[in-house]
């Protein structure tokens, strides 16, 4: 299957944006498409469940199972395959929408508290650069907590030494900017083009679906992401959503 680029999305919203027909028929591939794909991993998952309980109840019985070679690697691959149900899930469903006003500020907060603990273990500071007020914003407070905690913990992950995030919220030219920056390994230019596309990752144990989960949230929006890194520099990731009202949102 051949993934579209950024920018052949890009062609088909104009296209469906000007062509009533063509934006019927678009919307009812991509509804195809998600059902299909929320069939394939509802029918995967529950074996998977099976499995998983049948692995639990076998170490409890048999408790020197432990000590066989490949037992703790099976368990390890047992949860990748959850962990890779869950993002093709979050992958799926990053169009749908649930819109609701949200205050920048508290919302940034918000996400410091939710990844303080992690931040704290790893001593790596997050640094805010607030405004002291914002004109109102309208989104989905689910999907965008979970785009931003996703780019946190790439920053997180980035850093193997002393290190910092910083998290910048403002607004300029009708649009609210929410940026993430670190000063990790940062990532090698010939990297950059891919690393948004479905099943594309660099790390050891990813499953390439975080950055194009945030990415199709982000779009879902009408918004735009812009990546800047450098090796041994570190990144930063720049997302830019429209201030909107609700109706004028692409649900």
């Amino acid at each position: 299957m051949t993934l579209l680029t950024y920018d052949e999305q890009e062609k088909m919203a104009r296209l469906m944006a000007k062509d009533k027909n063509f934006h019927q028929l678009i919307t009812a591939i991509k509804e195809d498409y998600h059902l299909t794909l929320s069939q394939i991993s509802h029918e995967i998952r529950n074996p998977l469940t099976y499995m998983d309980s049948s692995i639990q109840w076998i170490q409890k019985l048999h408790p020197e199972v432990e000590n066989f070679e490949f037992w703790e690697q099976m368990k390890h691959d047992l949860q990748y395959l959850k962990v890779l149900l869950d993002d093709i899930s979050a992958f799926n469903n990053g169009e749908q929408l649930t819109i609701s006003r949200i205050d920048p500020k508290e919302f940034a907060f918000d996400l410091k508290d939710t990844l303080l603990p992690e931040l704290l273990d790893k001593h790596i500071p997050l640094l805010m650069k607030l405004d002291d007020t914002y004109p109102d914003f309208y989104g989905d407070p689910i999907r965008l907590k979970q785009t931003f905690i996703n780019l946190i913990k790439n920053s997180i992950e980035s850093i193997t030494g002393r290190g910092r995030i910083t998290l910048k919220v403002f607004t300029h030219d009708k649009r609210l900017m929410i940026a993430v920056k670190d000063n990790g390994c940062g990532i090698p230019a010939e990297h950059q083009q891919s690393i948004f596309r479905p099943f594309v990752t660099y790390k050891e144990n990813g499953t390439g679906l975080g950055l194009s989960i945030v990415r199709r949230i982000v779009l879902a929006h009408n918004g735009t992401i812009h990546l800047r890194s450098a090796v041994g520099k570190g990144t930063e990731v720049q997302v830019h959503l429209p201030l909107l009202p609700v109706s004028h949102i692409c649900i």
